[in-house]
């Protein structure tokens, strides 16, 4: 990122003193103020006496003050360039956030339904199972309702609404997963 602007400065000096420098001494000739160092000078000669030593202090004024809008340009371009990286990033992450939102909402719905018909069907199968059967099924339906008890903590979680980047949206993360595996143990 400097060196981008370190290079609008040069540029900047480059084009005072070898485009505008000569641009004033030509105008300054062309309306007759007299300013001319060394008397009267054709107009063809004047952009070779631009570079004269005794131009030198005027030449280097013009240089200092073309590489600073050059500075002044590349500060602004810098700023720009770190816009649009902003803009881009926040367009990504609220795309990332609104898909995230959308794959939760479909896969909890579809394994909260089959988790509730599992343990539905292994309840009722209970009733009228042999001993070693109603084991089992029992197992089955306490393992389909953890499921369930597992996908509602994570709908629940307000936070995945509107993630951030932040610490303390890491920091909820963290503590819906030890939420999750406490109710897991």
């Amino acid at each position: 990122m400097l060196r981008r602007t370190v290079v609008f400065t040069l540029a900047g000096i480059a084009v005072g003193v070898m485009i505008v420098h000569p641009y004033v001494m030509l105008v300054d000739r062309l309306t007759g103020s007299g300013h001319v160092v060394g008397g009267i000078i054709p107009p063809a000669d004047t952009l070779i006496a631009a570079f004269s030593p005794a131009m030198l202090p005027m030449t280097i004024a013009i240089g200092f003050f073309a590489g600073l809008c050059g500075l002044l340009l590349g500060l602004l371009y810098e700023r720009n360039q770190k816009m649009i990286h902003y803009r881009y990033q926040a367009r990504m992450h609220r795309d990332l956030t609104a898909a995230l939102n959308q794959l939760l909402g479909v896969v909890s719905h579809y394994i909260l339904n089959s988790s509730m018909v599992i343990s539905g069907h292994a309840r009722r199968l209970e009733k009228t199972a042999g001993p070693e059967d109603r084991e089992s099924l029992t197992a089955i339906a306490r393992q389909a309702e953890k499921n369930g008890d597992v996908l509602r903590l994570m709908q629940e979680a307000e936070f995945l609404r509107n993630i951030d980047p932040s610490v303390t949206t890491y920091q909820k993360l963290i503590e819906l997963n030890q939420r999750i595996e406490k109710h897991l143990d």
